[in-house]
């Protein structure tokens, strides 16, 4: 008899779980258009350091200038290698001397990127204008098991290189800030002081790597990126036979068997079936019909609706 009602409740919690879990999840594969759109006609590149640590608007120590401009031959160098490796573009080589400058925030002129383009016949030109690198501290207080405190100070390096990328005539495509960071050391705090920080001079393989890191992170920008999202979709009750062929990837089975229940009275089970559609024409990349149901969900206060509308438009 305890067996038997063991088997009962067991049963019972088993349905209520069921019940109040209505959603399964569904994989889907996408490709979100670059962030920095170019055309197929589009295909040699120049790229120019300007970047002149000399040129600082404050003194830096001889050893420290030499990081800088390390870090920023290495972030020139990321770029390159990642042009290199992409099968799309052509590297077209010149001279960056003339153009050197510094934290001054100015863009080049067309003028300027059209005497770069008779010299060097390019179609697009990539600049590097800035670069940076520096420690923070964050002091950590800690208590032992006897009451004793501890406080211990971990330095991050950070590194930031700027970009800024144009077409043949000097219009400007791009403009961005690109960082990269690592912790990079620790240290006890002694007597309260602050701990002694490590001495910048000596962080040129760190800087190094994440400058370099943030070079290949540019080149990203000018390429489609494949994403794999996670879609929460209604599946209990009356939505299991479509959540049963979305999840075999049966599209026109599902898209038929949720469309009548967008016309039922019920309004809540109207916006879930308006909702799940907008995830079935996600998955087949046809966005515009995704966004239409997201859009008829969201009039009906559905709230995953709401959180679906904000991916679509990265489309």
């Amino acid at each position: 008899m305890k067996t038997i009602n063991a088997i009962w409740w067991c049963l019972c919690i088993f349905m209520a779980l069921t019940q109040i879990s209505c959603t399964s999840e569904l994989l889907i594969e996408r490709t979100l258009p670059a962030e920095v759109p170019v055309n197929n006609n589009q295909w040699k590149v120049v790229v120019m350091n300007r970047y002149n640590p000399e040129l600082l608007p404050y003194k830096r120590e001889k050893k420290i200038a030499v990081v800088y401009a390390d870090g920023a031959m290495y972030a020139l160098t990321g770029v390159l290698d990642a042009i290199d490796e992409d099968e799309t573009y052509v590297l077209v080589a010149t001279d960056t001397a003339g153009y050197t400058s510094v934290g001054n925030g100015s863009d080049l002129k067309p003028a300027q990127v059209q005497e770069i383009y008779h010299r060097h016949p390019h179609h697009l030109l990539l600049t590097l204008d800035n670069f940076d690198a520096y420690l923070e501290q964050e002091v950590v207080r800690e208590t032992d098991e006897e009451g004793g405190v501890m406080k211990t100070a971990y330095y991050t390096m950070f590194v930031k290189s700027n970009w800024t990328l144009y077409d043949s005539t000097g219009t400007v495509l791009d403009s961005v800030t690109l960082s990269r960071d690592e912790l990079y050391d620790t240290r006890a705090v002694i007597s309260g002081l602050l701990a002694l920080g490590p001495a910048t001079d000596y962080t040129g393989p760190v800087v190094n790597d994440l400058a370099y890191q943030t070079g290949l992170d540019y080149w990203q920008r000018l390429a489609p990126q494949p994403v794999s999202i996670i879609r929460p979709y209604y599946s209990n009750n009356a939505f299991a036979p479509a959540a049963y062929q979305m999840a075999a990837g049966n599209w026109a089975e599902a898209i038929a068997l949720l469309k009548p229940i967008t016309e039922i009275q019920k309004k809540k089970e109207a916006a879930r079936a308006a909702y799940n559609l907008a995830v079935v024409y996600e998955a087949m990349g046809r966005i515009e019909e995704a966004k239409y149901w997201a859009n008829i969900a969201s009039d009906k206060n559905n709230k995953l609706a709401l959180m679906l509308l904000p991916d679509l438009d990265r489309y």
